[in-house]
C-alpha cells in the first residue's frame, strides 16, 4: 500500500473547524470542558440513532457524516494528538484523514461515519476510542504503516439487524 499524505489547505482546515463548532452546538457539548470521551459518547450515540432512523439533533440536510466526522476527528486530536491530513492511497483513494503521530494508525472519519449511516452498519466509533484509551487493545502496529484501525475494529464486531 502506497500512502501519500499532505497537510490540508488552510481553507479546508478552517471549514473543518467551523463544522466542529456547529457539531458541538448541535450535540450540546462544550469543546473546552466536556471530556473527549463524553463527546465521543454523544457522537457514537448520534450515529447509532441515525442508523436506526431515530430522531437526532443532526438533520439530514446538515450532512451528518461531515458534522459527526469532524467532531470525532477533533476528539482524536485532543485526546491522542492525531492530526488532519489529505491522504492518497495507491494513487486512487483520496480523502481527508486523521493520522496518529507515529503514522501507525489512520482513520477516515467522514467516510466511516457516512458508511455507518448509509449502509446501516454497526457503529464502532466509541469502541475504537475506548480501545485507544486503554492503549493495549489495538495491538502492536509498526510506525509508518497507516493501519486503518476502523477496518480492524469493524471486523471484530458481528453484524446486527435493525430493530
Amino acid at each position: 500500500m502506497k500512502v501519500h499524505e499532505s497537510p490540508p489547505a488552510q481553507e479546508r482546515l478552517n471549514l473543518i473547524e467551523a463544522v466542529i463548532g456547529d457539531a458541538a452546538a448541535l450535540l450540546d457539548v462544550d469543546l473546552k470542558t466536556d471530556s473527549p470521551l463524553a463527546i465521543m459518547q454523544k457522537v457514537n450515540d448520534t450515529v447509532v440513532d441515525l442508523v436506526f432512523e431515530r430522531p437526532t439533533p443532526v438533520a439530514d440536510d446538515e450532512n451528518p457524516h461531515l458534522v459527526l466526522g469532524a467532531l470525532w476527528g477533533a476528539q482524536m486530536a485532543r485526546q491522542f494528538n492525531w492530526y488532519w491530513a489529505d491522504v492518497v492511497i495507491d494513487d486512487e483513494f483520496n480523502e481527508v484523514a486523521m493520522i496518529s503521530p507515529n503514522r501507525e494508525m489512520i482513520i477516515f472519519p467522514f467516510s466511516f461515519t457516512a458508511a455507518c449511516i448509509d449502509k446501516q452498519c454497526i457503529c464502532t466509533i466509541l469502541l475504537a476510542f475506548n480501545m485507544l484509551l486503554e492503549n493495549d487493545r489495538i495491538g502492536e502496529i509498526s510506525h509508518g504503516t497507516y493501519e486503518n484501525i476502523m477496518l480492524l475494529i469493524h471486523h471484530i464486531v458481528p453484524p446486527y439487524e435493525l430493530e
